[in-house]
């Protein structure tokens, strides 16, 4: 097991801090956010499809298979090929191609622009307590105490090392809500005490949205030595990095049992996915590719989703659900609305998650430094040195019959498609960022 920081409470003092705060908002505030959910997004980093106990990985997942059989799986959620597309997107509710973001950002890229609309700004506005732990990746010109989070405790760049929580060139990426900060531990469990501590110390009156982006299983490979141990039959890397998983999923697990120790389980989304598929080191089967292309293995990743209130235990959607479709859709399930919302390229999804039936409402698009072009039944890759390639996705997931010369006017009506789609996107540079792809 796990050995977790055991941090000071606030206790009395701050039980009387929320009940004050609960005695004088006003009875409508009070009723507002009684209805309102508490959100809790679990983002894992380079986890592919394969890696998790309930697609037949190799590490020990219960806690995240159990949000499958308490929740929901989307069985067709896609994230980006890299990791700081996903978060744009995810963040904004736009394809990242629009921000010029197509790669990994490196420490001194401009990345996301300053006073975009976002999900946690969004949320804030209309009562949440907005906390972000964990990983950001998305820029030096923002940070997320400027794009709508109330605190903020993790890293800023691409990578850490797990304990000495420096970056690639030895640098401590570690802070608390703008100050750099030292602390010892594995970065894995110290985000899990954070989020578990946050949950706490929480405004007991206003409803939380708590994102929890790991680091894990993402490079340089670290993982305490009693859950490598559990894995004697591998060698390294791969003893460390399913280790790493098996960490990472008992994270998850202290992170849900706080919840269930404060009787917030009924009326709290948690959404569990990854920011991209895996790495060759990991495992996307039975999909094709890996982390860094358009095929299924780099973008098609786990997504569970519990809400005992609204979801069905042990129920499954086969609607599509993009990234950039999580903000208009956490919005949406909160009751709340959005003044912009046509402005965004993501689509609300609540409805079809909610009921299981599925929307029909044209083509969705994944571009990033490549693109992939979903109709129906088809998905169009373009790859930006310009190789085209079809697929008949529902009845060929793992990508093995590429139909671009036996169905060619099917590929010519994509091809027109996806040129005219991304018309509305400024010109990226191929350039892919110095060193090793993140």
């Amino acid at each position: 097991m796990a050995v977790f920081r055991q941090r000071r409470r606030a206790g009395f003092l701050f039980f009387v801090f929320a009940l004050a705060c609960a005695k004088f908002g006003s009875a409508e505030d009070a009723s507002k956010s009684a209805l309102m959910p508490n959100i809790l997004v679990l983002l894992a980093d380079d986890l592919g499809w394969g890696d998790i106990g309930l697609h037949g990985g190799i590490a020990r997942t219960p806690n995240i298979d159990r949000l499958a059989q308490e929740g929901m799986e989307l069985k067709r959620y896609y994230a980006y090929p890299l990791c700081s597309p996903t978060r744009a997107a995810m963040l904004t509710g736009q394809m990242p191609r629009r921000f010029g973001i197509v790669h990994a950002l490196q420490a001194r890229d401009a990345g996301l622009p300053a006073g975009l609309p976002t999900l946690p700004r969004t949320l804030k506005s209309a009562g949440y307590q907005t906390m972000l732990v964990g990983k950001w990746h998305l820029g030096a010109s923002s940070h997320p105490l400027n794009s709508g989070f109330d605190n903020f405790y993790g890293f800023l760049g691409p990578e850490i090392d797990y304990y000495a929580h420096t970056s690639r060139n030895g640098q401590v990426d570690w802070q608390r809500n703008g100050k750099t900060t030292q602390e010892a531990g594995y970065s894995t469990f110290l985000f899990a005490d954070e989020a578990a501590y946050l949950i706490e110390e929480r405004e007991y009156s206003r409803p939380f949205f708590l994102q929890i982006s790991f680091n894990a299983p993402h490079f340089p490979f670290a993982a305490p030595p009693e859950y490598e141990a559990k894995y004697p039959s591998l060698r390294r890397p791969a003893a460390t990095r399913v280790a790493m998983i098996d960490a990472l999923d008992n994270a998850i697990g202290r992170i849900l049992e706080t919840l269930d120790e404060q009787g917030l389980r009924q009326n709290t989304l948690v959404i569990f996915l990854s920011d991209n598929g895996a790495d060759q080191a990991g495992r996307n089967s039975p999909f094709r590719g890996s982390k860094g292309s358009t095929f299924e293995g780099g973008i098609h990743v786990p997504c569970l989703i519990r809400w005992p209130q609204e979801i069905a235990a042990g129920s499954v959607c086969e609607q599509p659900v993009t990234a950039q479709d999580l903000y208009p859709t956490l919005v949406a399930a909160s009751g709340l609305s959005l003044e912009n919302e046509k402005e965004l390229d993501g689509r609300n999804r609540w409805p079809s998650i909610r009921s299981g039936n599925e929307q029909s409402d044209g083509p969705f698009l994944i571009s990033a430094a490549n693109s992939a072009l979903f109709d129906e039944n088809w998905k169009f890759i373009e790859t930006e040195n310009g190789k085209t390639m079809l697929f008949e996705i529902i009845k060929d997931p793992a990508e093995a019959h590429d139909l671009i010369s036996e169905q060619p006017a099917i590929a010519e009506r994509l091809q027109t498609r996806l040129s005219e789609m991304r018309q509305a996107f400024p010109p990226v540079s191929s350039r892919r960022p110095p060193g090793r792809p993140r």
